[in-house]
């Protein structure tokens, strides 16, 4: 029993005092800690303080609170738009932040083309003022612009971009949606792509350049077509029991259809003669009018074009066509309502532009085999006047 006493005290001798050890390791834990929980504060503050004042600096740019001012001219060359300027006006010190001005015009649906010219932006002005001077600018230099007889929408459209009067996303939107308050328009609401075909009138124009002068210019044209669609028509649209909208359909036929002005009313006879007769003559067969349907101006119908079925297709559809193929001028408007009164049914082109008449099928037979004759001596002699270099 000594013995186990004796080792029992030798091992609680030998046991070692851990307790203040780990006291002191508890306080280097927490001293550790406390230190990190300091750190991470502090980056959270920073990086807050960095990201407000990134903040600041992005909404001061993007709505001008604080910038210069200060008038910069920035020239823009043509098939240009809001996007691609982004760096230039960043480069040019009109914008600070190139792209974050391309995400606002991507999110706002804003990127449209520029007309080429020069634009004075300042530094002071908001986002939305940038991109509404360069897309809606006016401008006080003006033009005489000619809307040739016959010129389609499409024809227009394209005459107006050739001479850089505008761009051709705001021409079309202005084409397209602007709901002109005309009463001769009221039936065509609502506005859509070609409604005012047939009413853009064709004249000389002296018009301002700019996409904030779209509307007006198109207003001057259906105010002209306005005053020329005058009494003298009104009255015999009335007695032939035709609208408006059938007028200028039929007169867009024969402006399409006639080269020479005598036979204007001629050829409106034969429209006439066969709407009249819809029992035998159900189709008014006028090229123009196919042409028109298949998104051209000129050409020769192959088989093809003419088993195409489009609204216009005048071979396949009765009657008159939706509505104008062309803008016609006051000649034809004038024959539209005043037709030539005869027995003729078909005619058919002949190289200088004059038609061949007919009252029978049989007749106008002879008179195609005529034309044809006619048609291939004039393509020899351009060929050989080609071949001999005159």
């Amino acid at each position: 029993m000594d013995n186990q006493e004796n080792n029992v005290n030798q091992e609680t001798q030998r046991i070692p005092e851990v307790e203040p050890q780990r006291h002191r390791r508890s306080r280097r834990r927490k001293n550790s800690g406390c230190a990190g929980t300091i750190v991470y504060v502090i980056a959270v503050l920073g990086i807050s303080i960095v990201l407000s004042l990134a903040a600041i600096f992005i909404a001061n740019d993007v709505f001008a609170f604080v910038k210069d001012n200060a008038v910069k001219e920035v020239s823009v060359s043509e098939n240009t738009d809001i996007l691609t300027l982004a760096d230039r006006l960043d480069d040019e010190g009109i914008i600070n932040y190139g792209s974050i001005f391309k995400m606002y015009v991507r999110i706002k649906g804003d990127n449209q083309g520029v007309l080429a010219g020069t634009y004075s932006l300042n530094p002071s002005m908001d986002y939305g003022q940038i991109i509404d001077t360069l897309v809606n600018a006016s401008s006080n230099e003006t033009m005489n612009i000619t809307i040739p007889e016959g010129y389609s929408i499409a024809q227009i459209k394209q005459l107006l971009l050739d001479e850089h009067v505008c761009t051709e996303d705001v021409l079309d939107e202005e084409l397209s949606t602007y709901p002109f308050k005309h009463d001769f328009l009221q039936s065509e609401l609502p506005a859509e792509e070609g409604w005012l075909e047939g009413y853009l009138f064709p004249d000389t124009y002296e018009i301002y350049k700019g996409n904030a002068n779209v509307v007006t210019t198109l207003n001057t044209m259906l105010n002209n077509f306005d005053e020329k669609y005058d009494e003298e028509i009104q009255a015999g649209a009335e007695a032939l029991g035709r609208s408006m909208h059938d007028i200028v359909t039929i007169a867009s036929l024969i402006e399409r259809e006639a080269q020479v002005d005598s036979e204007r009313a001629t050829i409106a006879g034969v429209i006439y003669n066969r709407l009249n007769n819809a029992g035998e003559f159900p189709y008014l067969q006028v090229d123009a009018s196919v042409l028109y349907g298949l998104g051209r101006t000129s050409g020769t119908l192959s088989e093809e074009d003419l088993a195409t079925d489009t609204p216009y297709n005048l071979y396949m559809k009765e009657g008159l066509p939706p509505g104008p193929i062309c803008n016609p001028g006051y000649a034809s408007l004038h024959a539209a309502a005043y037709p030539e009164q005869h027995n003729y049914f078909y005619y058919v082109a002949m190289p200088d532009g004059t038609h061949l008449f007919a009252n029978s099928y049989e007749e106008h037979q002879a008179n195609i085999a005529t034309s044809n004759q006619a048609q291939a001596a004039a393509a020899a002699a351009a060929a050989n006047a080609e071949g001999s270099g005159e």
